[in-house]
């Protein structure tokens, strides 16, 4: 998707080029299922199952600033079975692949703000060792897991995720992408047709969205990949 000037404002990434047809198929099913897994084992308080983006569980890995933190942190994830939960599904080789994809991406279309991102992290890393990457090679300092079993939002917008740049949204079924999980960019006014194992990048700070409902018997579930604003004020403002 591009503005007036021509410049890319978003990507509608698809699947790998290559993939299409039953390789990625099993890759995103065995993702999807990986996340049922982890939310079956793990527990939620109701703020994690009730939010403002929906009424579905959730868990956020990596880390941050903002918010009232003093300096960049780990996001908590609190309970030995939720801690081992949520590392069995980042450890997951088709949750690594999409993370994968995600970057190759972001690199492809938006290369000064992924090469921002990937030295931001670096030195913050460098200062706090005790800071956690989710994966290997990201450029992204956080992720959200949408466990389901129904992960559908209404309109919103990131506001702490950094706005002169993209998240990485990719979700996973099963679902008919005909009769639900639309991605809506309400102030583009795109509806835009998002089937399991897809990737969106997009500025999820900047514009309003939300994903249509799946049916009663469905499920849907995502990976959504990201940085906080408040990590680049930190970095350019000398650590502090």
């Amino acid at each position: 998707l591009v503005d007036a000037q021509d410049r890319i404002i978003a990507v509608l990434g698809g699947v790998p080029h290559g993939s299409k047809g039953t390789a990625w198929r099993a890759v995103e099913a065995e993702a999807a299922a990986a996340a049922k897994h982890c939310r079956e084992s793990s527990t939620f308080s109701e703020a994690q199952k009730h939010g403002r983006r929906g009424e579905f569980a959730s868990r956020t890995v990596g880390y941050g600033y903002g918010n009232g933190r003093r300096k960049p942190q780990n996001y908590k994830v609190s309970g030995r079975a939720n801690q081992h939960a949520v590392q069995e599904l980042l450890q997951n080789q088709a949750i690594r692949r999409i993370s994968g994809f995600q970057n190759a991406l972001f690199n492809t279309f938006c290369h000064k703000n992924y090469a921002e991102y990937r030295g931001t992290n670096d030195e913050i890393q460098r200062r706090q060792p005790e800071l956690h990457a989710n994966f290997p090679n990201t450029a992204f300092a956080a992720t959200t897991f949408n466990l389901g079993p129904r992960s559908f939002s209404p309109p919103h917008m990131d506001p702490d995720n950094r706005a002169s740049s993209w998240c990485a949204d990719t979700n996973m079924g099963p679902f008919d992408p005909d009769k639900g999980g639309h991605l809506v960019l309400w102030d583009l006014g795109l509806i835009i047709r998002f089937p399991p194992g897809s990737t969106i990048l997009f500025p999820s700070a900047l514009i309003t969205h939300s994903t249509l409902p799946i049916q009663a018997h469905e499920s849907r579930y995502a990976i959504i990949q990201y940085s906080s604003g408040g990590l680049f004020r930190w970095h350019n403002n000398g650590f502090q």
